[in-house]
């Protein structure tokens, strides 16, 4: 058995307390900043992990307002890695005033690219 940790806002913080493993949803769509999350935690380097998760901080709030299924799926339909609307019924995107603030952020973060 292993212990992990859910929820990618508190992926970083989870790792460096001991968790073996770090249940995300936006590994899969930004594998880059999540990838830099797990190696820093890993490797023992908290400032960095924690630094690296904060500048995430955008994308952790707006998870936590919108539910990070449904935020992390207006990141890819963004991207163009899927099309939009890409979420099964009866699950709703979200709405185009959200999608734009999601856009928005990726954006001012330079997710687009694959960064950190």
């Amino acid at each position: 058995m292993a212990l992990g940790v859910s929820g990618d806002g508190f992926g970083a913080a989870g790792l460096l307390a001991g968790c073996e493993s770090w249940f995300s949803v936006i590994g899969g769509t930004l594998p880059a900043p999540a990838l830099k999350i797990t190696r820093a935690a890993l490797s023992g380097d908290a400032d960095a992990a924690l630094a690296t998760s904060e500048r995430l901080r955008p994308v952790w709030d707006l998870m936590a307002e919108h539910g990070s299924l449904r935020v992390t799926a207006a990141i890819a339909e963004y991207l163009g890695l899927i099309e939009a609307p890409s979420l099964p019924r009866p699950i709703r995107g979200l709405f185009a005033a959200d999608a734009a603030r999601v856009a928005e952020i990726v954006d001012r973060l330079g997710l687009a690219g694959g960064a950190d």
